[in-house]
């Protein structure tokens, strides 16, 4: 990622939310606006803040892949049990998604909370493109644990092979756009891989994780 053009994006994308904010400040301490419109004032300042929280969370996320120091102590992790939190932490999203194929009780090592905002991250990106739930299926082998998700989303070829490798220039949350550049660091921080395809037209995500040896 060239740093020059990062930073001026950066600062532009931060500033989005601060302009309502400083707004909705100015309205309030004028003393003339109504019980009601202070109510929708109020409602703004909290979703902007909010907006801009999760940015700078992002951001700090981001400055933990470059300092590789992202993934905490590793512990025994069952995959199937981190899907159900990011399925309940995922909104409609999670809430619709179809597991298509099971494998419980298969342990990977690593770091639970970060395994459940990668699998999270994939979900919210995927369900925000597809109008048909997101189909997601897991499976293990000898050595390595495979998880997948698609939707109805359409894959465009030549956009598909840099979704890992580079900021989304109109992120899918609206924040930053480097949630999935935070993924696939998390998936190669457990010496796994994340990969995008386009499968049929459509976009597929195949994540593959070392088992646990124990």
């Amino acid at each position: 990622m060239d740093p020059v053009p990062w930073l001026d994006r950066l600062a532009h994308d931060l500033r989005g939310p601060l302009t309502p904010l400083q707004t909705a400040v100015y309205l309030l301490r004028s003393g003339q606006v109504t019980p009601e419109r202070q109510q929708e004032l109020f409602i703004l300042i909290e979703r902007q803040t909010r907006q801009l929280v999760a940015m700078i969370d992002e951001l700090g996320d981001w400055a933990r892949v470059t300092q590789h120091r992202l993934v905490g102590p590793s512990e025994p992790c069952d995959l199937a049990l981190l899907l159900d939190y990011a399925r309940a932490n995922s909104g409609p999203v999670g809430a619709s998604a179809v597991l298509e194929q099971h494998a419980d009780g298969v342990m990977v090592p690593g770091d639970p909370v970060r395994l459940t905002q990668l699998l999270r991250i994939l979900l919210e990106y995927m369900g925000t493109l597809s109008q048909a739930p997101v189909t997601v299926w897991m499976r293990a082998d000898d050595e390595n644990f495979q998880i997948g998700m698609h939707g109805d989303a359409t894959a465009d070829p030549e956009q598909v092979p840099v979704l890992f490798e580079q900021p989304e220039s109109d992120p899918f949350d609206h924040g930053l756009g480097l949630r999935l550049l935070v993924a696939k660091a998390i998936a190669e921080a457990h010496n796994g891989t994340l990969v995008a395809n386009a499968e049929d037209g459509r976009l597929v995500f195949r994540c593959e994780l070392p088992l646990h040896a124990g």
